[in-house]
């Protein structure tokens, strides 16, 4: 029964490093909610959920990161904001960005000319959120 004190170590050291860590790249089995961010690799720009001023409309989008005052740069659902805190974007197994809302409804999504076979999503230091296949970093072939 030692072994259990070293399970739990390494599971809440999993967690810790797992939830400090920024990451730039989602995969399929991950999702931004409400809260999270993914960050450029160089910190230049962050992509996540923001009210812009006094709304309290959320909106996707990408920011510069390095700023104190949050700059939008890029909007994903400008024309159909979401009223609470309940959105979600996830990456499908074909390599298409959906927002959903609280009823899991897309109100936005991206689009493809090319089925993915193992998509990732990545948030560059350009401010390009690209959709590639994982492990290909010719920016030539994103989807």
């Amino acid at each position: 029964m030692d072994y259990i004190p070293m399970l739990v170590f390494c599971f809440i050291s999993f967690l810790i490093v797992r939830t400090t860590t920024p990451t730039d790249t989602i995969n399929t089995a991950q999702f931004i909610g409400d809260g999270d961010t993914i960050v450029s690799s160089g910190g230049t720009y962050e992509l996540g959920f923001f009210s812009p001023g006094k709304s309290k409309s959320r909106y996707l989008g990408i920011w510069y990161g390095k700023i104190s005052v949050q700059t939008a740069v890029w909007v994903a659902n400008r024309e159909t904001p979401l009223n609470d805190s309940s959105g979600l974007v996830r990456l499908t197994n074909q390599g298409v960005l959906v927002l959903l809302n609280r009823s899991g409804s897309i109100i936005w999504s991206s689009n493809t000319s090319t089925p993915a076979r193992n998509p990732v999503a990545q948030l560059l230091d350009t401010g390009n959120l690209v959709v590639k296949e994982e492990g290909d970093n010719n920016m030539e072939n994103s989807l």
